[in-house]
């Protein structure tokens, strides 16, 4: 689905996936109105306070922009992707929100990452220990102390990338703006024997 426009003083150019072809219809269309509601809500928060400033001010030299894109990295039992929303509104960079979706095949539900493990498989332990692990090899990238990593929430960003589980961060989240989008890479060997999903990993 596209969203284009461009005038003097805002440039759009926005592509976001519709999924297809789920045995679950009613489960695929929720999730494709969710995409579009929050892009459109996107669009429109921006929009709005561009037209609201420039009706009365010259337009900037360098346009606001609003752009994204999608990059689907897995098609297995799980379908992950994740929508990368960029905007640029003035001042010394834009600010990028990458969204990601995981949904189950078979079900068309869209998955939380507590919903690929086994019941009692204690994930958030050994998954903090990981990142930690992870941070402590490059520490000068992160925050510390109550603004760095304090484990991962019951809401917690990820997605399969290439047969491994991905946990990420947005922007300032964890990390300050040029360390970027804060990635992990979790090691299959501490998860996969506890994955409902074995043909992920």
């Amino acid at each position: 689905k596209v969203y284009k426009s461009k005038n003097n003083y805002l440039d759009i150019n926005v592509i976001i996936p519709q999924i297809k072809g789920l045995n679950n219809n009613k489960q695929e269309k929720i999730i494709n109105d969710k995409i579009i509601k929050w892009t459109q809500l996107w669009i429109g928060d921006a929009k709005g306070i561009a037209d609201e400033y420039f009706k009365d001010n010259p337009s900037p030299l360098i346009s606001y922009q609003l752009y994204a894109r999608y990059k689907i990295t897995n098609r297995d039992d799980i379908i992950s992707f994740y929508i990368d929303y960029y905007q640029f509104t003035g001042g010394a960079h834009g600010i990028t929100n990458r969204v990601a979706y995981n949904i189950d095949v078979a079900t068309g539900n869209e998955l939380k990452l507590e919903d690929i493990f086994k019941k009692d498989f204690l994930y958030k332990d050994v998954i903090n220990n990981e990142i930690s692990r992870q941070i402590k090899k490059d520490p000068d990238r992160y925050f510390t102390g109550k603004d760095g990593f304090n484990g991962i929430n019951e809401n917690q960003n990820f997605y399969i990338k290439n047969k491994k589980l991905v946990i990420y961060f947005e922007l300032y989240e964890i990390a300050p703006y040029a360390s970027g989008i804060s990635e992990f890479v979790i090691p299959n060997k501490i998860i996969k024997e506890n994955m409902k999903y074995y043909e992920v990993l």
